[in-house]
């Protein structure tokens, strides 16, 4: 497919994700036409990573865009370099740790290019136990913050209520695989980086749900998603202290000033 054909480019920001990494791209290669190696716009942002796996990546797929930081720059902002050097009207964005089934990227695109009123949509994401994973969320608010337990079961139980032949409206989406139209991220700023890690994905679809596109779930597309095993580095970090300083971010920005409050305290920050 030449260049001209390309419907879609695919962002991938890793860190020494070597452990994944290389089965993330050959099931892109090898189990969708549309997101191969030949037939897509693959850009990898590198965030310092140490382990070889970029320079593997290269002499595997030599047509990958590379862009390699010094320092780990977090994830919306490796995003955005992503985003600046993409060439195509689609973009995929997916974790390392994902393996796409077949045909899954395809079917994304030809839901998100039939209807101008969709930014984004996401499939099924399936554990490496096969079971689903929750996938489409509320939006966070106080209320799913303090009771998460419940909103957990309720997303879990709605799981089996989407309809299967076509794309389902929702408020978010777990961000681990998605394809957003390119102009309407742009319109609506791309990722905000002041996040580092974590709600990044979900601040950007709350803005593009607001400025009247529609955020939706695609149950027949389906990916498998491992979680947590994005990245080998043996650097240890607080998820949980880096959870909330993003959680207090988001509402800060996006929930009244008695909401910012309340999960301050909640928080104990």
């Amino acid at each position: 497919m030449s260049f001209e054909q390309q419907k879609i480019s695919i962002i991938l920001v890793t860190r020494n994700s070597k452990s994944v990494l290389f089965d993330c791209l050959k099931s892109l290669d090898n189990n969708d036409n549309m997101s191969s190696s030949k037939n897509a716009e693959w850009i990898i942002v590198d965030n310092a990573s140490s382990d070889g796996s970029i320079d593997e990546a290269v002499k595997l797929y030599p047509n990958i865009k590379l862009i390699k930081n010094d320092d780990n720059l977090g994830f919306a902002k490796a995003c955005n370099q992503g985003v600046k050097i993409s060439t195509n009207d689609y973009l995929l964005f997916i974790n390392t740790d994902t393996e796409i089934q077949q045909n899954a990227i395809s079917k994304l695109y030809d839901c998100i290019s039939a209807n101008d009123s969709i930014g984004v949509v996401g499939p099924r994401l399936i554990r490496k136990n096969g079971t689903i994973q929750k996938s489409a969320y509320p939006e966070a608010t106080l209320f799913t913050e303090i009771f998460k337990p419940l909103v957990k079961l309720y997303v879990s139980l709605k799981e089996n209520f989407y309809s299967l032949k076509e794309a389902n409206v929702v408020q978010s989406l777990r961000g681990a695989c998605f394809i957003v139209n390119k102009q309407v991220m742009q319109n609506v700023g791309n990722f905000d980086e002041r996040y580092f890690f974590y709600l990044e994905e979900t601040d950007l679809f709350r803005r593009i749900r607001l400025s009247g596109k529609k955020i939706c779930y695609l149950p027949n597309s389906q990916v498998y998603h491992y979680g947590g095993l994005g990245s080998d580095d043996k650097i240890t970090f607080d998820k949980k202290k880096i959870y909330n300083q993003s959680l207090l971010k988001y509402f800060s920005k996006n929930r009244n000033k008695l909401e910012f409050f309340l999960i301050k305290k909640i928080t104990g920050n």
